[in-house]
């Protein structure tokens, strides 16, 4: 699933002055970490274990790919350091006294094959994506969510019309990509089924308005960024980046020690000590916005194992879950048990103190499940038994399939063994399947119209505002982002109405309830909160590790020691 990496520092102060909305933009120009001065030039190595599924952001779920479309595309505000949203195309913005109509003043560019880039591309792609929003579009619609157009009166400025005012205008225009009008309009047809299947890796170099254009893409291989001379913004101080996916982890650190990249994005937590032991290495952690879960099939229509749409029967899991034994044996420590549907990069301001993991207790998981009726059978396995009516189902063991897919950034079948061993003491079997890389898994999930599967472990990584990740939840998301087939009319007005609260304790508080009903709910079982841990060669620095998928600054930045 998608992983964006952020630290979490929103205070209520920053809430309200985005909901305020009126301000300016400045770009972030030096790294962070290291002193001395930049040393331009070199070929920045990136190692990952997480690829670039797709170039399309119509596609798109890795998180590697939503950090390419940061390096290639203008965004009106960007998170830069602190982090704080700042200006990345735009260099000033305000609003009608109603908060009806937005006006950003964007700076003059052109693309990285000459075109001019003008406020007009803008207005294309925010109009493409409301007018497709609830079909090819549906990606990125949550981040036009209330938008009715844009215009361009000129070159420089964007007008964007809201139906509603927005207490979280800017929060959501950083997940707003502007797209070439002149390649992608022709593309979109009459349907706008082109959005779709369009394949930007098969045009290389990639046409870019940002800080880089792809000059060479490689799923499961090495992705090559070359600085766009067209560049609005601060140039790139490395001459090119190339960022590796490694298939483990292993191999990637072995090859940070023996000089083949310079930085990487994520060390598996087996390995930190001994990175840096020998010196050679820049080791950061920081607070992360991924959180791990155990994903469960919650649409109301599923017509085999209904019983797992029973609010009790995943109350015991819960309690059958040792996330303690996930933090240590998976995270060396580097997580913390978890059970809100938002991260901690969240905030205090967002997170409802009242939604905290159960603990671990086998002994009260058995006595919901032994209250509910499902009694041990042969081999310790409970037994559900036979129903009727609509959804009649047979009597049948409590022994199901869990989906792992081998895109994780944590080791996936060691966490599910624990999770089977546990669930194991109260009468439940479980059996890994294999679910291949995100698009296999999320068309496993999906499949039969969200009916076929019953579980699987995966994460979320989130942003700063709760916006993104309560509409994954929605109905309208089916298809796009909601992996669960959660389906709740009731939750997707309240989702239409939080962003609406312009007094942020009214916004907080519906949302405070929103997360409670997900917590009450279960479509997840919520496991940790990572940690995120970064490591580079000490012959680079400049780093923002904190900051990938977020700020152009994440390559632009970092340069190497004088």
């Amino acid at each position: 699933m998608r992983a964006r990496m952020l630290i979490a520092t929103t205070m209520l102060a920053a809430v309200v002055a985005l909901a305020a909305g009126c301000g300016g933009g400045g770009t972030s120009g030096g790294g962070g970490g290291g002193g001395g001065g930049v040393v331009k030039g070199g070929i920045l190595r990136v190692g990952t274990t997480n690829y670039i599924d797709a170039l399309n952001p119509f596609v798109a779920i890795e998180s590697q790919s939503y950090n390419a479309f940061v390096m290639e595309y203008p965004q009106l505000v960007q998170y830069g350091p602190g982090p704080k949203l700042e200006g990345d195309w735009a260099t000033s913005w305000s609003h009608s006294s109603d908060g009806l109509t937005w006006t950003f003043h964007v700076k003059p560019g052109k693309w990285s094959d000459g075109k001019p880039l003008t406020a007009a591309d803008a207005a294309w792609t925010g109009n493409t994506i409301v007018k497709y929003g609830a079909g090819p579009a549906a990606y990125l619609a949550a981040a036009l969510t209330h938008v009715t157009k844009m215009d361009a009166p000129n070159a420089s400025t964007l007008v964007i019309h809201y139906d509603k005012p927005i207490a979280n205008v800017l929060p959501q225009l950083e997940q707003f990509w502007v797209l070439p009008e002149h390649v992608w309009g022709p593309l979109v047809g009459s349907d706008g089924k082109g959005l779709k299947s369009y394949r930007p890796e098969q045009h290389l170099p990639t046409v870019s308005g940002g800080a880089y254009e792809i000059t060479k893409y490689q799923e499961k291989g090495t992705t090559v960024f070359k600085p766009n001379p067209n560049f609005y913004g601060p140039k790139s101080n490395a001459d090119a980046v190339a960022l590796t996916y490694y298939t483990n982890s292993t191999s990637m650190i072995a090859d940070l020690q023996n000089g083949n990249i310079d930085f990487a994005d994520q060390v598996p937590y087996n390995a930190i000590s001994s990175l840096k032991s020998s010196g050679q290495f820049k080791i950061d952690s920081v607070a992360s916005s991924e959180v791990t879960n155990i994903t469960i099939n919650s649409n109301p229509l599923k017509t085999k194992n209904r019983e797992l749409l029973d609010p009790n029967v995943r109350e015991a899991l819960e309690y059958a879950t040792d996330r303690n034994q996930i933090v240590n044996v998976i995270y060396a420590g580097y997580a913390q048990p978890w059970a809100n549907m938002l991260s901690v990069q969240s905030g205090k301001f967002w997170l409802n103190p009242a939604i905290k993991p159960l603990p671990y207790d086998t002994d009260k998981a058995n006595q919901i499940l032994d209250s509910l009726g499902y009694k041990k059978g042969p081999g310790g396995i409970r037994v559900v038994p036979a129903t009727t009516g609509k959804y009649a189902q047979p009597a049948h063991k409590m022994e199901y399939n869990v989906i792992v897919p081998d895109s994780l950034d944590f080791n996936g079948d060691r966490q599910f063994q624990i999770i089977a061993d546990t669930w194991a003491k109260v009468g439940i079997k479980l059996h890994e399947v294999a679910g291949g890389d995100s698009g296999q898994a999320y068309g496993l999930e999906t499949a039969g119209k969200y009916t076929k599967f019953d579980f699987a472990t995966w994460d979320w990584a989130e942003y700063i505002d709760p916006d993104a990740q309560l509409s994954y939840m929605t109905r309208g998301q089916w298809y796009s982002w909601n992996d669960t087939g959660y389906n709740n009319p009731v939750f997707d007005k309240q989702y239409l109405q939080q962003a609406t609260l312009t007094d942020p304790k009214q916004r907080q508080a519906l949302v405070w309830k929103m997360e409670a009903e997900i917590a009450h709910d279960r479509p997840y079982i919520q496991l940790v909160d990572e940690g995120l841990v970064t490591a580079n060669d000490k012959s680079w620095t400049g780093f923002y590790p904190d900051l990938g998928a977020y700020c152009k600054c994440y390559y632009t930045s970092p340069h190497k020691t004088g």
